[in-house]
């Protein structure tokens, strides 16, 4: 995807054509096979921390995160499509048995502020509702695909928005998703419809991480046939699989660290003595002052009038004696 970038360099241009390199990207998912399929979805959904928040690249992203989650239903035997609008849209829909799940293809960065995002930035339970009914025919719910390693530790409201019978949003990680395709020939892929069975899965909503997680992996259990220990085998591998990708992004953020240091290291050094004093002067003049020019900005805009001639109250004077 970053090649795609570096080609616009000296070309005036100022984006790729995202729709071009999301085709591309499908034709290059149809040259690999299913296990190296698997190995992609298990390490999908992280941002690069180095791309700037709402860029160009991080928009790429997450198109091709979508991409992955509709090649995903594709290999499973499900019809699937990427949605093209963009504002208030679901990301894909898919079909099982001919029915409608519509989804949400998220993608975070690991390096986030928090461990696990804001509820209203994961699921928005009335969002799922109004896609689903822009949609003719039978519906299964909602679906949530996500990065693992941005999930509640204990409970959040999340687990009880998508654990609601009168309707149905299922959270699956990148991972199920992986695990489901490893297994796909050994169960009937179809049968995944009744993961958005809730009168049965939730009558009660879900307390905590833990109780909807149980609920869910047993289902999963009675879908694919699979012993407990065989799944819990494949989690643990993925969990491997995630620590051995975090380690990888640790390791290049370093390096792209070490990279900065040597080059600010190399531009300090080439500086005149004289030269390097006076730009010190004003480095030192600009971060130590910021605090209060910030305060000066904020006392100008809020506090005093366009012309900076009178504050604000200035203009309230007359009309709280007289209506204007």
């Amino acid at each position: 995807m970053n090649s795609e970038f570096e080609k616009l360099k000296g070309t005036g241009l100022q984006t790729v054509d995202t729709e071009k390199v999301t085709l591309d990207f499908f034709k290059m998912l149809k040259k690999i096979s299913d296990k190296e399929f698997i190995n992609i979805l298990i390490t999908s959904g992280y941002i690069p921390d180095l791309y700037v928040a709402d860029s160009k690249e991080e928009t790429l992203f997450t198109k091709l995160c979508e991409a992955l989650e509709v090649d995903w239903a594709s290999r499973m035997g499900f019809e699937a499509n990427a949605v093209t609008q963009k504002s208030s849209y679901e990301d894909v829909v898919i079909k099982i048995n001919n029915k409608i799940i519509v989804s949400d293809t998220k993608s975070f960065r690991l390096g986030r502020s928090q461990q696990a995002p804001n509820v209203k930035d994961f699921v928005k339970p009335e969002d799922y509702s109004k896609w689903a009914n822009r949609h003719s025919g039978q519906k299964l719910g909602g679906l949530v695909v996500y990065p693992q390693l941005h999930e509640w530790t204990r409970k959040s409201d999340a687990h009880v928005y998508c654990s609601d019978k009168k309707n149905p949003i299922l959270m699956l990680p990148y991972h199920y998703l992986a695990y489901f395709l490893e297994r796909k020939d050994k169960f009937n892929p179809k049968s995944l419809e009744k993961l958005w069975d809730y009168e049965k899965i939730f009558p009660e909503k879900a307390d905590s991480r833990n109780d909807y997680w149980q609920k869910i992996n047993n289902v999963i259990l009675e879908i694919t046939g699979d012993e407990k220990k065989e799944f819990k085998k494949f989690l643990n591998l993925a969990e491997t699989k995630l620590y051995e990708f975090v380690e990888g992004r640790l390791k290049n953020l370093e390096y792209q660290k070490n990279i900065k240091i040597k080059k600010i290291e190399f531009e300090i050094s080439s500086i005149p003595d004289s030269e390097l004093r006076d730009k010190f002067l004003k480095y030192r003049q600009e971060i130590e002052t910021q605090y209060i020019v910030t305060f000066q900005e904020r006392i100008q805009k809020f506090r005093l009038t366009n012309n900076k001639e009178s504050t604000t109250y200035s203009k309230f004077i007359d009309s709280s004696f007289d209506k204007s």
